[in-house]
């Protein structure tokens, strides 16, 4: 079964924001978009005096807004911290023409997974999947309510994952398969790069060498920390969504195109877009997002100290008052918003 999980995590790209991407099973058909509709640009045409409110709600989260930061110190060449998204959309590409000249200028660039630059630690990283992922004595999927049981099964099959190699996985590798959209998947599938793969070939390309701050299996153990009450409410509440899950994305895109990843909260928590269901997906990102930011910063300290660097991590690492933004600028750097 430790193969089979292992096999699960071959093509895992392992990123968080809910939107850890994990392909089992055969490629199939899926749309390029996830047909889904964003809910924040259906506030603003139909409610407008909501939406205000709404935007205003949204502002109040620091760097909140924008995807691109200069660091700058006294004597030092400016880095850099750019916010990804783990999809790989078309309207997502190319990269922003301030990214990639950043990159290009830069002596370093940092990425979240270790593995873009050590081949040796891919396949150690499947190999830590299979011990992790597996739940000793099976029996997983029987933590699921009756009532729902069959929806989650359906919602993992559409995943590639059947119900017999399901109820072997632990509840939050589950979780982690629930979050991943089926259009990523088929993307992903066909050979699709998401944003974070374009920064690496990016700084490829301008001859800048890329380093990881973190192993998949790290990753993973923080994702094996989140509670198995949460892990299951995710599985359940996703199956629940059901079509309107791809909602959640569509709205996420859209956010992160118009550079204000930081107002997820607001539309999920304080205006409910969605519905109460969508919350567990906001509360899934943030259940491990502290540790991982905390790890992120120490790691990427020493190479900020010499300037030059542009790091590139997932979007919503950077936002809040605990975000890469607001640690950088405790450590005494000026940032500022660029793009």
């Amino acid at each position: 079964m430790r193969r089979a999980a292992s096999r699960l995590a071959k093509r895992l790209s392992p990123a968080l924001v809910a939107l850890a991407v994990l392909v089992a099973g055969p490629a199939f058909a899926a749309p390029a978009r996830c047909q889904g509709t964003d809910l924040v640009g259906v506030l603003r045409d139909e409610d407008p005096a909501r939406y205000a409110a709404f935007e205003a709600a949204g502002r109040r989260t620091p760097d909140a807004e924008g995807l691109l930061w200069r660091l700058e110190k006294p004597g030092l060449p400016p880095s850099h911290l750019f916010g990804t998204i783990h999809l790989s959309d078309d309207r997502l590409k190319p990269l922003p023409r301030a990214a990639a000249e950043a990159i290009a200028g830069a002596r370093l660039v940092l990425v979240e997974p270790r593995e873009v630059s050590d081949p040796q630690a891919t396949a150690e990283a499947q190999m830590a999947a299979g011990r992790r992922a597996v739940r000793a004595g099976g029996g997983a999927l029987f933590r699921v309510p009756e009532r729902d049981r069959r929806a989650v099964i359906n919602l993992l099959a559409a995943r590639g994952v059947p119900e017999t190699t399901a109820q072997r996985l632990e509840p939050w590798f589950l979780a982690m398969l629930a979050t991943a959209p089926s259009c990523e998947i088929a993307r992903i599938d066909q050979g699709e790069i998401n944003v974070d793969q374009m920064v690496v070939e990016a700084a490829r390309a301008a001859g800048v060498r890329v380093e990881g701050l973190e192993g998949a299996d790290e990753q993973m153990a923080t994702l094996a920390s989140a509670s198995e009450d949460l892990a299951l409410r995710v599985l359940v509440d996703t199956a629940r969504l059901g079509p309107a899950f791809a909602d959640y994305i569509e709205t996420t895109v859209n956010l992160y195109l118009d550079r204000r990843m930081g107002f997820l909260a607001a539309a999920l928590r304080e205006f409910t877009l969605g519905g109460t269901r969508m919350i567990t997906q906001l509360d899934y990102l943030d259940s491990v997002m502290g540790e991982r930011n905390a790890r992120m910063h120490d790691r990427s300290r020493d190479a900020f100290a010499d300037g030059g660097v542009f790091m590139a991590v997932g979007a919503l690492h950077l936002v809040g008052d605990d975000g890469l933004v607001e640690r950088l600028r405790r450590d005494g750097y000026a940032v500022t918003r660029v793009w």
